[in-house]
């Protein structure tokens, strides 16, 4: 454990991983701090799943230009090492005249962001694509490119690989407070388990990256939690649909999505609820319910068919849509905060960006030799709740990766 290492992250979610994961294979010496005893127990645990292509994002926002970057990069990521994605696209349908007319409007919106392959088609070719919709539909979009992975295994194989490169991940250690020395630009962070040296430190703290921020004497942002509920079908149901089914979004994100996970569920959600409450709640009845009712009144066959899991993720929002990357040289330090709905598919872009910013404003070479190879991972899955990546034993934290796990309950269905 002697030494300084050229960065440390604090928080192993999934943006957490994807940092130390570029930034050990392009040489640096890396150390990855993460509170809880697992890695992505917090926000990453909760989400879609989804890659994203940045269709409604806005075309000057850090957010878009992150997706933009991580989306080609991301299928040399899961091919490289050989993880389940699927390209099955998405479908954004209009239920009423009135959504009807905003298709034009986030078609060119598409285009802004440099997503050209977002094209209104007609119903007939939507009901040829997506027989088993509801008969009500008005109109739609088709995003070819939007795509669906293991968003657990995805984000654990970037720590794994940058483990096998050399990286150092501890896990249940809390970061206690932040020392910054100006004699010798090191900064010392004093943790549950001992104190850590580095060059610089990035903040991927998610949900609690406000509250770290502070310990290093910034308040730039406050997290303003973001709470979504799921209801998840078993695979039995997945032919029900072809794409994942989009409504029309809002001022408030991209709204209840029908979707297929990489394995085959199905699943509703999420919903947009506000929240005071960091930590993950668990699910309420009513909303499930209302859940249920919107997915069987959009593809039928759902009617009647059972639920076999639900879930709750936490995004972390702040007062603003657009991601928080922001650069302290005279601290040694980088914050990336804010990292919404969309953390998974700007993972590698933010990666990318941080790392361009150790090197041209922090002035820290990387002290090691480029591993840019990527080698297949063998992953074994071990019921109920665990994984072994090569010889490593994980602790599966996502639903979607439990439920493909989960033998008994699809035996039952």
């Amino acid at each position: 454990m002697a030494g300084v290492f050229d960065v440390i992250i604090v928080g192993g979610g999934v943006v957490g991983c994807a940092v130390i994961w570029d930034m050990t294979s392009h040489g640096y010496k890396c150390l990855l701090l993460e509170k809880n005893e697992n890695l992505v127990s917090e926000a990453s645990s909760g989400n879609s799943g989804m890659l994203h292509t940045g269709f409604d994002s806005s075309p000057n926002s850090l957010e878009i230009q992150c997706i933009q970057h991580s989306f080609p990069r991301m299928f040399d990521l899961l091919k490289g090492l050989g993880l389940p994605y699927e390209k099955n696209g998405a479908t954004m349908v209009a239920w009423t005249q009135e959504q009807v007319s905003r298709l034009p409007i986030i078609t060119e919106r598409s285009r802004a962001a440099g997503i050209s392959s977002t094209t209104e088609i007609s119903l007939s070719e939507l009901y040829r694509r997506e027989p088993g919709l509801s008969r009500h539909a008005q109109g739609a979009l088709w995003i070819p490119d939007e795509t669906v992975v293991d968003p657990w295994l995805t984000a654990i194989s970037m720590a794994h690989d940058a483990r096998r490169k050399g990286a150092m991940v501890k896990t249940d250690t809390m970061v206690q407070s932040i020392c910054r020395a100006d004699h010798n630009q090191q900064v010392h962070v004093m943790t549950s388990r001992g104190q850590f040296t580095g060059r610089v430190v990035i903040n991927c703290g998610g949900l609690y990256g406000d509250i770290v921020d502070k310990l290093a004497g910034l308040q730039h942002f406050s997290i303003v939690p973001k709470k979504g509920q799921y209801a998840v079908y078993p695979k039995t149901a997945k032919h029900l649909i072809n794409s994942s089914i989009l409504p029309i979004p809002t001022d408030r994100g991209k709204g209840e999505i029908i979707f297929k996970t990489v394995y085959g569920n199905v699943i509703v959600g999420p919903t947009f609820e506000e929240t005071v409450n960091k930590r993950r709640p668990g699910s309420d009845s009513n909303t499930i319910q209302r859940l249920i009712r919107y997915g069987e009144s959009r593809v039928n066959g759902l009617r009647g068919r059972p639920i076999v899991n639900t879930y709750t993720g936490v995004r972390p929002a702040t007062e603003i849509k657009d991601y928080h990357i922001d650069s302290y040289p005279e601290r040694g330090w980088i914050t990336v905060g804010g990292i919404r709905s969309t953390g998974l598919s700007g993972s590698i872009g933010i990666g990318d960006k941080v790392r361009k910013l150790v090197l041209g404003q922090h002035n820290v070479e990387p002290s090691r030799a480029k591993m840019v190879e990527l080698k297949k991972m063998a992953v074994k899955f071990l019921p109920p709740s665990h994984a072994m990546v090569d010889d490593v034993i994980y602790t599966v934290t996502h639903p979607i990766t439990l439920c493909r796990m989960d033998l008994s309950m699809e035996s039952r269905l």
